[in-house]
C-alpha cells in the first residue's frame, strides 16, 4: 500500500526536511503539535461506571483498575503520531500543506514505513474514522483494546476532515523515527515547484530506486506525469529475468518472497537470479526466496497444513529454496523428505 506526505517548502521546513530525509528519518510529532485543535479528543465514561461499580463492590481492585486506567488515558502525553494520506491528487492538500502547489508530496510504501525493525516502539496504523459527535470511551470498549479503544483516542477526527483521507501511524514515544531507504518510491511535484528545489531531489535520491512526478490541472481535475527517475547503481542486471513475485512477507525479523521464475532454469542461470534478486528487493539480511515453476502455486502458498496433493504440487512447483545464509544453488527442502517420498509412491 503507497501512502503520501505533503510537504511546505518554506526554507525552514524545506531545509530541516531535507535534513531528515537525508538520515531516512521522519519526525513523529506530539499530539499538541497537531494543527486540529480537537485531535486526540474524547469523552471517557470508564471511570463513571467504575465508580458507580465500587458502590456495590468496594474491592481494591477497582481502584487499581481506575489507577491503571488513568496511565492509560495519560499515554496520549507521550505517543507519537505520523499523518499520512492514501491519495496523492488531493487539492486540498496540495493547497494546504504544499505551499499551494509549489511543495512536494513524498510517496511511501507504508509495509516498509512500519517494519519494526527500524522502529520497535510502532504499535498502531489506522485509517481515520471521520465523526459528527465527540467519541465516547466506554465499558465496551474495553473489550478491544487494539482496535476500537485505540481507534477512538488516536484516530478519530471530525468529519470536517474527511477529505484528507488520514492513514495515521502510532509510536510509544514522539521524536524522530527511522525508515529504510527502499521505503520511499516516488516524489510527486506541484505545477509551481521551483526546479532548484527538484535538482534537490534529484541529487538527495541519485542512489535510490525513485520515481519524481509533476501534478498539474488538466480537465478540471489534477492529473500528473512522470518526469525523471533515479536508480541504485546495482552489480547485477535483475531485469534480464523474467519473473512475477506472488507474494511478499515482512516480519520483524525476517523477509520472505514468492517468485514464479519464468527464465531458463540451468543451475548458473538460477545462481545469477538469486544473487540479482536479493540485491535488488531484499531489505533484511535475515531471509528467504521461495523460486517456483509454476504460477498457478500462488493459491497454496498459505495453506497449512496442505492436503496430500497440494503437497506433492507445491514440492513438485519449486525449483529451490534459497535462504539468506545459503550459497545460492537449486535446493528443494520440500522433496528432501521422508513424507514427499510416501506421499509420491501412494
Amino acid at each position: 500500500m503507497k501512502v503520501y506526505k505533503y510537504r511546505s517548502i518554506e526554507k525552514d521546513i524545506f531545509d530541516r526536511d531535507i535534513k531528515t530525509l537525508k538520515e531516512n528519518s521522519f519526525y513523529s510529532s506530539n499530539y499538541s503539535a497537531l494543527n486540529d485543535p480537537f485531535d486526540i479528543y474524547f469523552n471517557e465514561e470508564i471511570s463513571h461506571s467504575v465508580d458507580l461499580l465500587k458502590i456495590l463492590f468496594p474491592f481494591a481492585e477497582l481502584d487499581n483498575f481506575k489507577k491503571c486506567l488513568g496511565e492509560v488515558l495519560d499515554f496520549k502525553e507521550k505517543i507519537g503520531i505520523y499523518c499520512l494520506s492514501t491519495d496523492f491528487l488531493n487539492e486540498q492538500l496540495w493547497a494546504y500543506y504544499a505551499s499551494s502547489y509549489s511543495g512536494y508530496c513524498i510517496e511511501y510504501d507504508l509495509d516498509i514505513l512500519i517494519d519494526k525493525e527500524q522502529n520497535f516502539d510502532f504499535q498502531y496504523k489506522f485509517k481515520v474514522d471521520y465523526k459528527e459527535s465527540v467519541p465516547t470511551l466506554g465499558i465496551e470498549d474495553m473489550s478491544n483494546l487494539s482496535s476500537s479503544f485505540i481507534q477512538k483516542m488516536f484516530a478519530t477526527k471530525k468529519s470536517a476532515w474527511k477529505h484528507e483521507k488520514e492513514v495515521r501511524l502510532i509510536f510509544d514515544k514522539y521524536g524522530m523515527k527511522k525508515f529504510h531507504p527502499s521505503a520511499i518510491t516516488g516524489i510527486y511535484f506541484g505545477i509551481k515547484t521551483p526546479e532548484i528545489v527538484k535538482e534537490t531531489f534529484y541529487k538527495l535520491f541519485e542512489n535510490n530506486d525513485v520515481k519524481f512526478y509533476e501534478v498539474f490541472p488538466s480537465n478540471f481535475e489534477l492529473d500528473f506525469k512522470l518526469i525523471y527517475e533515479t536508480k541504485r547503481k546495482l552489480k547485477y542486471d535483475i531485469n534480464k529475468f523474467d519473473f512475477e513475485i506472488l507474494k511478499h512477507r515482512l516480519d520483524l525479523a525476517h523477509e520472505s518472497y514468492y517468485v514464479f521464475y519464468k527464465s531458463k532454469k540451468a543451475e548458473s542461470e538460477i545462481k545469477e537470479f538469486i544473487s540479482a534478486f536479493r540485491e535488488a528487493y531484499f531489505i533484511k539480511e535475515n531471509n528467504s526466496l521461495y523460486i517456483f515453476d509454476n504460477r498457478e502455486i500462488k493459491q497454496l502458498i498459505d495453506i497449512y497444513p496442505k492436503k496430500n496433493k497440494e503437497y506433492i504440487d507445491y514440492a513438485n512447483s519449486i525449483i529451490t529454496v534459497c535462504d539468506n545464509w545459503q550459497e545460492a544453488g537449486i535446493y528443494n527442502p520440500c522433496k528432501d523428505t521422508e513424507y514427499y517420498e510416501i506421499l509420491k509412491n501412494q
